[in-house]
């Protein structure tokens, strides 16, 4: 139909007021994107996925695409190489979930509903897109242990360097030899090294390289030469903790990339279908 009478007859108010009913972006692009159809076949389809779908929803109130989320960047960006964040890789995994079990209850749905059981089947599953993402990522974006052998090996070792790092500086501090040099009993961190806190009339009786000082100057925040190459080693292994990370998610990436943008686009579509 001409643009011109649709403008005449006011549609795009109608679906202007169909849009705002929508909670989710792709459903709004597609009422917004609604035509009419001249053709008998299709109208008659239209109207019997829009009977289908007001009776499921006044059978099963509790169907929902709660989950969701228009991750169409993301995958624009994973196809572009670019390194997916763990909040986009949380949202496709949602997506994902979300939209296999709508899929699987059309499909269960498909005699009472046979037009968006067909709908549905569109919906590929991707498992294994989400069990990677799941594997890799806690739910609040964290890599975890099980992304990377190495990593998880990184990790045990750093975890054990701290340990011995943590355990020598509480020698020193609990020396009662080294006691009337400190201000405080404690160990704390500066800079990203492990430190012990030094009255500053004290300054040298602890040989050590001095990180900070206290806002008064009272206090000199210093690491003792005996636990430098201990500070260094778990700062080493921290970087390598960082880089094999930063691995992960270039693994991740390409696990994005995988979803492709052609098929979240179609996918979110269908979701927005159903809203």
């Amino acid at each position: 139909m001409d643009e011109h009478y649709l403008s005449i007859l006011e549609y795009y108010k109608i679906t202007a007021q169909l849009a705002d009913h929508t909670s989710f972006s792709a459903s709004r692009e597609r009422a917004l994107a609604l035509r009419p159809s001249a053709k008998e076949a299709v109208v008659r389809r239209r109207l019997q996925e829009t009977t289908e779908a007001k009776a499921l929803l006044s059978e099963r109130s509790d169907i929902t695409i709660g989950g969701a989320h228009d991750v169409r960047p993301a995958a624009e960006h994973a196809a572009l190489d670019a390194v997916l964040q763990p909040e986009d890789l949380l949202d496709i995994h949602s997506t994902l979930v979300s939209g296999r079990r709508l899929r699987k209850l059309l499909l269960r749905l498909e005699d009472e509903y046979p037009l968006l059981a067909g709908i549905a089947t569109r919906i590929t599953p991707l498992s294994h897109i989400s069990e990677e993402i799941e594997r890799c990522l806690d739910e609040e974006g964290h890599v975890l242990d099980s992304a990377s052998p190495e990593l998880a090996r990184i990790r045990r070792e750093s975890a054990v360097a701290r340990e011995r790092l943590v355990n020598r500086l509480q020698e020193i501090v609990n020396s009662s030899r080294n006691a009337p040099f400190l201000q405080e009993h404690l160990v704390t961190e500066r800079n990203g090294r492990y430190v012990i806190p030094l009255k500053v009339e004290h300054k040298g009786r602890i040989p050590g390289i001095a990180h900070d000082q206290s806002a008064s100057g009272a206090t000199l925040f210093i690491e003792p030469l005996s636990t430098v190459e201990l500070n260094n080693r778990w700062h080493e292994l921290q970087l390598a903790e960082e880089r094999e990370a930063e691995e992960v998610s270039v693994r991740a990436r390409e696990v994005g990339a995988a979803v492709g943008w052609s098929f979240v686009n179609e996918m979110l579509g269908i979701i927005g279908e159903q809203r």
